[in-house]
């Protein structure tokens, strides 16, 4: 590491820098709306919660649903009980926790280099890494997970100066676990390699307290289900683990390509802070701290975790992103002269703050519902509360319009999966609303003078039957 002497005011900086990220992270979550996966999902559930009153029994369209710890439907449902259920309160978790990581990870490479310039950049580096900021913005498990565990991991470098901090790290974990099992999973594994290149035997009464808070409030979770549904909690985590977990690939070799499947993923998109993040590896690697191989460890048990799953996409990688942009701070500061960072800095941060607040006056508005929006929207406005809505979209079932259409109408769906399915379902009327493609409605509706088209939008249709 180069001295600190940067002359450089890294708290000026980092205040502006944590003011940025704010405006950048929390002002576009207006704009735009929910994708079916997951936001919509997770949001439908988190209003359920707030509708029913019931905070223990997660459900969705009717039906208990037990394949993620709760955590993240929790936060929002606290959002949407004092705010109303909306796009922009289903995202604000994750955009908070998205702008605690960046300020957390500045914080985390100060720690552990003891040079404040290295924490600065690498806040700079994780707010302008473009994944991390795009799914800052998705009401999604990824970012409140990466921050949960970026918690448990500054916690987990106190712990020489007060065990107490053992416990912390504990209940970090905890929250990790609670929000996404399969990434939490990976801190303990973190811990426990850190320990024994420490060479270090850890306090066993704060060790063993800080396992049990960890692991018991998922465990509880688990233990209530089982309880209350039995065998079912089984045969649903078991469809989900062979579909997600450890189902089968094609071909068959893929299940050990997955570290160069997401080195690969990483060489296209970890742009442009990939080489300098190699070469702080390379850094680390030689002087081989072992109190900053935990930069090493964290990250390669992460991918390693990713990589056993049979369900491959970059973002399951997000919570060693914060890793990544600390040693790209530390190659950063290695292989650039310091004279051409303070001048980078000069003329980047009046650049960035122009960006952000041109983002923040004119956000990108991505629309994945623009088709059925409006469609749900009118097929709420003649379906009671308690009511329900048909769904046929001809062809494979369309779980993310379901979720959309759960989401934005507030009304169970009751799916329809061939054209039979459709058929019974206008004979025995369980409801006079259904949503159907245009194909469908011309060769089933289009002859029935007696119904009433209620809106149409791209290609779907909503129909109210004739009583």
């Amino acid at each position: 590491m180069r001295p600190n002497e940067t002359k450089l005011n890294v708290r000026a900086y980092y205040f502006a820098f944590a003011v940025l990220s704010a405006i950048a992270l929390l002002a576009p979550i207006r704009a735009g709306d929910l994708p079916g996966y997951d936001d919509a999902l997770y949001s439908d559930i988190a209003r359920e919660i707030v509708t029913s009153g019931d905070w223990l029994n997660l459900r969705i369209n009717g039906l208990r649903y037990l394949q993620h710890g709760p955590l993240l439907e929790w936060m929002q449902a606290v959002l949407f009980s004092i705010f109303g259920p909306s796009d922009p309160m289903a995202k604000l978790p994750s955009a908070l926790c998205g702008l605690g990581a960046i300020l957390l990870v500045g914080w985390l490479g100060r720690r552990l280099t003891g040079n404040p310039l290295i924490g600065l950049l690498a806040t700079f580096v994780l707010a302008t890494s473009a994944y991390f900021v795009k799914y800052s913005a998705h009401a999604m498990t990824d970012v409140p997970v990466t921050f949960f565990f970026l918690a448990a991991i500054c916690a987990w470098s106190l712990k020489d100066e007060d065990p107490r901090w053992y416990l912390a790290s504990g209940v970090f974990t905890a929250f990790a676990l609670m929000t996404r099992e399969l990434a939490g999973c990976a801190l303990p594994v973190i811990f426990g390699i850190h320990l024994l290149i420490e060479r270090r035997r850890p306090p066993v009464g704060y060790a063993v307290a800080s396992l049990a808070i960890a692991i018991i409030p998922l465990a509880a979770w688990y233990a209530r289900a089982i309880h209350l549904y039995g065998a079912w909690v089984f045969a649903g985590t078991s469809v989900w683990m062979d579909q997600a977990v450890a189902g089968a690939l094609s071909p068959a070799w893929r299940r050990y390509t997955g570290i160069f499947e997401y080195a690969w993923m990483l060489a296209k998109s970890y742009w442009p802070w990939l080489p300098f993040t190699i070469a702080g590896t390379a850094a680390l690697m030689r002087r081989r701290d072992p109190r900053l191989l935990l930069l090493i460890v964290w990250p390669a048990v992460v991918a390693l975790v990713c990589a056993a799953v049979s369900s491959r996409v970059l973002r399951y990688m997000l919570p060693a992103y914060p890793a990544f942009s600390i040693l790209a701070a530390i190659g950063l500061v290695r292989v650039v002269p310091l004279g051409y960072i303070r001048s980078g800095l000069r003329v980047l941060t009046p650049l960035l703050a122009t960006a952000v607040i041109a983002i923040a006056v004119f956000p990108p508005e991505v629309h994945h519902a623009a088709e059925i929006r409006p469609v749900a929207v009118a097929a709420a406005s003649v379906t009671p509360p308690n009511g329900r809505i048909v769904f046929y979209d001809a062809g494979p079932p369309r779980y993310d319009e379901t979720n959309q259409i759960l989401w934005y109408s507030g009304r169970n769906v009751l799916m329809m999966f061939s054209p039979d399915e459709l058929g019974q379902a206008m004979r025995e009327r369980p409801t006079l609303v259904f949503v159907v493609d245009s194909d469908t409605y011309r060769k089933y509706f289009d002859s029935r003078t007696a119904d009433v088209i209620v809106a149409q939008s791209g290609h779907l249709m909503c129909v109210r039957l004739a009583p």
